[in-house]
C-alpha cells in the first residue's frame, strides 16, 4: 500500500513538472515584437528581418531590465535604420526619405532571413528535450527547472519517509 502511494505521488510530481515545462500552442504563435526580442536575446544582436512596426512595438514593450542594462535599444534602432535603407534601395517607400511604408500598410511584416531548420547556436540536448528552443525571452531557465526537480524529489522523499513512519507506528501500536 505504501509503495502504491509513493508511486502515485511520484507520478503526480512528474506530471506537474512536465506540465510546467511543456510549451503550449499559444507560445508557438508569437507576435512579431516578441520575435524581435527573442532574436536579440539569442546572441545580443537583431539578425532577422523585421518590419519597422515590429521593431517599434518591441521597443515599446521591452522589459525595463533589458532596456536599462543592455544595448537592446541601440540594436533595435540600428535594425530600424536597416529596414528604412532596404525600403529606400528597393523603392518600397512611398513617402519622403526616413518614413516607413508600414504606416501606409504596404509593409505588414517582413520574413526573417534565418533558416527555421537551424536551431540556436547554444541549444543543448536538455533544451531540445524540454522544447525550450534555446535562449529566448520566454524560455524557462534550465537551472530553475533543475532546482524545481530537486525540490520535488526532496519533498517526495520527505513525504514517503513521513508516511512510512506513520504506517510503522500504526502496525506497532494497533
Amino acid at each position: 500500500m505504501a509503495r502504491a502511494t509513493a508511486l502515485l505521488l511520484l507520478l503526480a510530481c512528474g506530471a506537474a513538472i512536465f506540465a510546467v515545462s511543456s510549451p503550449t500552442a499559444a507560445a508557438a504563435a508569437k507576435p512579431c515584437w516578441k520575435q524581435v526580442i527573442d532574436d536579440w536575446s539569442q546572441d545580443g544582436s537583431i539578425d532577422g528581418r523585421y518590419s519597422a512596426r515590429c521593431i517599434d512595438e518591441a521597443l515599446a514593450k521591452v522589459p525595463e531590465d533589458i532596456r536599462a542594462y543592455s544595448d537592446f535599444e541601440e540594436q533595435a534602432k540600428a535594425a530600424r535604420i536597416a529596414v528604412s535603407r532596404r525600403l529606400q534601395s528597393t523603392g518600397g517607400g512611398s513617402g519622403p526619405p526616413g518614413t516607413d511604408s508600414s504606416a501606409t500598410g504596404e509593409d505588414t511584416q517582413m520574413v526573417q532571413e534565418r533558416d527555421p531548420n537551424t536551431g540556436p547556436k547554444d541549444e543543448t540536448p536538455i533544451q531540445s528535450v524540454l522544447g525550450t528552443h534555446g535562449n529566448n525571452a520566454d524560455s524557462m531557465p534550465i537551472p530553475l527547472l533543475v532546482l524545481l526537480a530537486l525540490a520535488a524529489a526532496l519533498i517526495t522523499a520527505g513525504g514517503i519517509g513521513f508516511g512510512a513512519r506513520k504506517l510503522r507506528a500504526r502496525r506497532l501500536g494497533g
